[in-house]
């Protein structure tokens, strides 16, 4: 009978032993989910902010993609308008700055000295676009 009963005993204390640390485990094993849940709960919160984040950046990007394309047409503007200018120079006479000397009251001397002409060229463009030349 004492057999039996040490049996029984032993196998109480094991059996005992074993929820005891099965209860252990659960404990450990509920405090590892909740401290995974409050992980997640912190992860998805980084997760959602960076989204946040990226949705200005893109709404910035587009922003600046809008003012970079009108810079763009600005400068394609100003291009043009300047080779049309320098088209313009190009067809521009070449005396167009004696011209200018001739009716402000140059004299010969005074063009054949700035401009190099012969004194028989200052003369012909006086006579011919002088104040007293007659149009």
């Amino acid at each position: 009978m004492i057999d039996l009963l040490l049996i029984v005993i032993i196998v109480v204390a094991v059996t005992g032993i074993a929820v005891f640390i099965v209860i252990i485990l659960l404990a450990r094993l509920l405090r590892d989910q909740l401290k995974l849940k409050h992980d997640y709960r912190l992860l998805a919160t980084i997760v959602n902010g960076n989204n946040n984040d990226i949705a200005g950046l893109c709404s910035a990007a587009l922003t600046v993609d809008s003012r970079i394309t009108i810079n763009e047409k600005q400068i394609k503007a100003l291009w043009t308008k300047t080779a049309d200018d320098k088209k313009t120079e190009q067809y521009e006479h070449p005396y167009n700055r004696v011209l200018q000397k001739i009716r402000s009251g140059a004299g010969v001397h005074e063009l054949m000295q700035d401009a190099g002409l012969s004194h028989d060229e200052a003369a012909l463009l006086i006579r011919l676009h002088g104040s007293e030349a007659k149009p």
